[in-house]
């Protein structure tokens, strides 16, 4: 693999994680009381608290999002 191809990659990488987390977070914003009743199902934990982990989960995912993805992508953009 050369370097354009692994740029490639980490681009396209970045691209998915993204929609991911757009869609998670769009889930989260606009239909919070149904996701939140849904994971309670799940996983018994009260619906109550679910908001608290949905941001925790939003914030983390970010960052590794950033940590990742596009730190590498960026620097490989800068190198080639």
């Amino acid at each position: 693999m050369d370097i354009a191809q692994v740029t490639a990659v980490f681009g396209w990488m970045l691209l998915i994680n993204i929609a991911f987390y757009m869609l998670a977070a769009g889930f989260i914003v606009f239909a919070r009381d149904w996701t939140s009743k849904l994971e309670a199902r799940i996983t018994g934990v009260p619906a109550e608290d679910w908001p608290r982990y949905f941001i925790d989960y939003l914030s983390r995912y970010k960052v590794a999002i950033m940590v990742f993805n596009l730190a590498p992508y960026l620097a490989l953009r800068i190198v080639a």
